[in-house]
């Protein structure tokens, strides 16, 4: 019986023993494989860390294989990092590569703050016995002014609710964003009461995640001032990743103010700009007195914004030449208020499913306790515009009578079902809907390049009136539009 034990235990010692990996490693030199000889990391701002990038190292042969070190040709100096197979530092040793198996590896760059230097390479690279080979590191960097938080603003909420808090910091009373390097906003930069920021033309500007401006009560924001800049080469403000991948990608910045919060009484003017990839564009608060703008828009692009591109709480906004394109809810929301449109272009074909239409008027809206609270919508004028997009109605109407509803637009190009089910709206009625054409596409040149020029067989060309091409006579190229007025942002030539 107890040689039997004996045999039994050597039988599972033996088992055991031959399904033991072999550790033992080649003791000659073997070539490995890369999947990549080069590494191009995104384009980043110095000490903004990079996207992940990665390789794998193969190895081909029957016999593991003893990488006796890997380590950046930079060591302690490189902006480079990696990282194989969770393993992470300037120089690994001793990094076993299996017979037939590969291994992973990851790339990242920060560059150092202050520096001067835009290209920045290396390599990384394996030592197998005396044979040496490498991978080739290289990545763009810029430099910038940052915008930093130095503050938190607390928002208190009762229990089991947390507070909210917004950092932010407050800019130098009259500042200027120059154009000779970009611009990055950590939190809110805020322009307190009787400051003023001037941000300079072809001046680019980027937002961290959950980032924005903040124009205080008393504050003023003047985007290309004096109007010299240009369309085609725009004040741009976006998020702060670089890769192509994120060029279009709504929902990058902005926080719970929106994006450019215009809080009661301050005042902006916007020229030449392009907003873009964000959750709420820009958000206009009440107004300090009726009749006053408190936001004066022109030759600017507003596009890809997760939520609303402009959001107006009683605002009161005026627009010229602005196309506002792919919206996630709204591309204009106005609750009471004021807004006047002269020769904008509204086209919504965000890619994903949306139930809201691409401009809601409102004179009321529903309250915590489920009343209905009114604000007058004092005029909403739109002059010569094209307002399109996927949905069946691209113009929503919510009113009742107990707060004003002022609206009308004339030599448009509208998308909207011209029997309403509920006959909230009579496109008949001249003094609604006059001289507008419905449901006709408007045909862009090339849409999907952010091109709303007007191709050859636009509907919305010669249906525009006198006035709107009278009060704004050139659109953004520098085209005359005041003898036979188009719709929309562009005069086809």
């Amino acid at each position: 019986m107890s040689d039997c034990r004996s045999l039994l235990t050597l039988g599972l010692f033996a088992l055991l023993f031959s399904c033991r990996p072999d550790h033992s490693t080649a003791f000659d030199p073997l070539d490995i494989e890369f999947s990549k000889d080069t590494i191009y990391l995104d384009t980043v701002f110095n000490a903004i860390g990079s996207s992940t990038r990665s390789f794998t190292i193969r190895n081909k042969s029957d016999q593991n294989i003893l990488l006796d070190k890997i380590k950046l040709g930079m060591g302690d100096d490189s902006p480079f990092r990696f990282n194989i197979n969770g393993i992470h530092g300037v120089e690994l040793n001793d990094i076993v590569l299996p017979a037939s198996d590969s291994l992973w590896v990851f790339i990242e760059l920060t560059s150092p703050p202050g520096a001067l230097q835009m290209l920045w390479t290396d390599s990384l690279i394996f030592t197998n016995k005396g044979l040496s080979d490498d991978v080739k590191l290289i990545s763009l960097a810029y430099d910038a002014h940052f915008h930093f938080p130095n503050k938190i603003y607390t928002i208190k909420r009762n229990p089991p609710l947390t507070n909210i808090e917004i950092p932010y910091s407050i800019l130098p009373s009259n500042s200027t964003w120059s154009n000779d390097k970009p611009h990055v906003v950590y939190g809110y930069a805020v322009i307190d009461s009787g400051s003023s920021l001037e941000i300079m033309k072809e001046a680019s500007i980027h937002f961290h995640s959950g980032s924005g401006l903040w124009v205080a009560s008393g504050g003023i924001l003047h985007v290309d001032q004096d109007n010299t800049g240009s369309y085609s080469d725009p004040i741009v403000f976006e998020g702060d990743r670089l890769e192509p991948f994120y060029s279009n990608i709504a929902g990058q910045w902005g926080g719970l103010l929106g994006g450019i919060f215009i809080q009661r009484g301050s005042k902006v003017k916007i020229n030449n700009a392009w907003i873009k990839n964000g959750t709420i564009g820009i958000r206009c608060d009440s107004i300090g007195e009726f009749g006053e703008s408190n936001l004066l828009i022109r030759n600017t692009r507003i596009t890809d914004f997760s939520r609303v591109s402009i959001y107006s709480g009683f605002g009161n906004i005026e627009m010229e030449n602005v196309t506002i394109a792919n919206s996630g809810l709204y591309s204009l929301y106005c609750l009471g208020g004021r807004v006047f449109a002269d020769h904008c272009t509204f086209i919504n074909e965000f890619p994903s499913a949306r139930s809201t239409p691409s401009i809601g008027l409102f004179n009321r809206y529903e309250d915590a306790s489920g009343q209905y609270r009114y604000r007058d919508l004092n005029e909403a004028y739109f002059g010569n515009c094209i307002i399109s997009g996927n949905k069946e109605s691209e113009i929503g109407f919510d009113f009742d009578a107990n707060g004003k509803f002022n609206y009308k637009m004339e030599g448009s190009l509208i998308k909207l079902v011209t029997n309403p089910v509920n006959g909230n709206y009579d496109i008949n009625n001249p003094n609604y809907f006059k001289q507008c054409v419905f449901n006709k596409s408007p045909n862009f040149i090339f849409p999907e390049s952010y091109n709303f020029q007007l191709d050859s067989n636009s509907e919305a060309i010669d249906i525009g009136v006198i006035g709107p091409a009278i009060r704004v006579p050139f659109d953004p190229n520098n085209v005359n539009r005041t003898i036979t007025p188009d719709a929309g942002t562009f005069e086809k030539n």
